[in-house]
């Protein structure tokens, strides 16, 4: 999945998981500081990976769904 993205041209991929089980794959908070998630979340599972450099540079703000829908899947899924 990592690679697809980044073949697709994807800047950085953001995840709510386990840090030091998706840190084996580059992933980290150092990067999400200046981020928020609506609702409820623990601050330290709100992890990054930069696929090109510098993508997460001045990002900051609450996060969004954006993509698009898909048919048959479970209410607000966005791929």
């Amino acid at each position: 999945a990592i690679a697809e993205a980044a073949r697709l041209g994807h800047g950085a991929i953001l995840l709510v998981g386990d840090a030091p089980y998706y840190g084996r794959f580059g992933f980290s908070a150092d990067r999400t500081g200046a981020l928020a998630m609506p609702g409820p979340y623990e601050r330290h599972r709100l992890l990054a990976l930069e696929l090109k450099d510098g993508a997460l540079d001045g990002a900051k703000g609450t996060i969004k769904a954006a993509g698009r829908k898909i048919k048959g899947q479970a209410p607000g899924f966005v791929a």
